[in-house]
């Protein structure tokens, strides 16, 4: 069985928010190669940008969008100290990826693709992209926390 994973799955176990024990079953199976994970670049860019400002934003004690970046701009301690989150976050997809994780590249076609997902579904364009690689893939399935693929036709979402 194959499913893409959205980037919210990753996010509940790393960030240990409610949902965190349902992500680790999803992405043990893809550990243990019960399943294949399919994501793409995209994927791990929304993974990263939300883990490097939620460790910067707890290492400078602000949620404002701007002090964080200027932090990261700026503070050579703090970039590096929020960094590591990276390298961590790198080598959880190294080993996923020795099990039964797959990324798959995006193409111009998926983007083309992911318009009529925002037209038919009022999807936001990162997730319609999903959806459209998802489905060049033969996926049937979406695992997300992101109640917008609930409303997808083309594939069903779990959990």
């Amino acid at each position: 069985m194959k499913i893409f994973i959205d980037s919210s799955v990753f996010l509940k176990l790393l960030l240990d928010e409610p949902g965190a024990d349902r992500a680790q079953e999803i992405l043990e199976s893809v550990e243990k190669g019960l399943i294949t994970g399919i994501i793409t670049p995209l994927v791990l860019e929304e993974v990263s940008f939300k883990l490097l400002f939620a460790k910067t934003s707890e290492l400078i004690g602000t949620a404002n969008p701007w002090r964080i970046r200027e932090a990261l701009i700026n503070d050579e301690d703090i970039r590096r100290k929020a960094i590591t989150t990276l390298s961590t976050f790198r080598d959880y997809i190294d080993y996923l990826y020795s099990g039964g994780l797959r990324i798959e590249p995006l193409l111009y076609s998926d983007w083309l693709s992911a318009l009529s997902f925002v037209d038919k579904y009022g999807l936001l364009p990162a997730d319609a992209v999903h959806v459209a690689v998802a489905l060049r893939s033969n996926v049937n399935a979406i695992a997300s926390f992101d109640s917008d693929f609930r409303r997808i036709k083309e594939l069903k979402a779990i959990p």
